[in-house]
């Protein structure tokens, strides 16, 4: 029987080498390997990704932002005070003094019994363009003529 030694400088060959396949280093075989590195190419699905994907994030910020821009010029305090029309006060409405412990729901009342008193409290509030429905004794209010 023929027993094979197997030695430690003969683990580090290549399959050749110990099969008798040629007289090939290791360190020739480690050099043809990085010699040749391995192409890289794409595929139809690579170039998509790699291209479709952030141009169609960058189209659609586009679009985002001209949209944006359109509504914003469209919803400009300029074009909201050109449609509106001057409105003769004396004809809808007549002025009334506030006193010591009125409100708007007491003024809304008084002045209107026959309607709603909610309605007539949002008319004096957009009468009089207030913010809030903190009153001052002496202030003069627009008040609905009643119909």
């Amino acid at each position: 029987m023929n027993a094979m030694v197997i030695s430690a400088g003969t683990l580090s060959s290549t399959p050749k080498a110990l099969f008798g396949g040629g007289n090939v280093s290791p360190r020739h075989h480690q050099a043809q390997r990085q010699a040749a590195p391995a192409k890289l190419t794409l595929t139809r699905r690579g170039r998509l990704v790699l291209l479709g994907v952030p141009a169609l994030v960058a189209s659609s910020i586009l679009v985002f932002v001209a949209l944006a821009i359109v509504f914003s010029t469209l919803a400009s305090p300029a074009h909201a005070g050109v449609e509106h029309l001057a409105v003769d006060m004396d004809s809808y409405a007549h002025s009334v003094t506030v006193l010591q412990g009125d409100s708007l729901w007491s003024i809304a009342g008084t002045t209107n019994p026959n309607r709603d008193v909610r309605e007539v409290v949002r008319e004096i509030v957009a009468l009089n363009e207030l913010g809030t429905g903190v009153l001052q004794a002496g202030q003069r209010l627009f008040v609905p003529i009643p119909k």
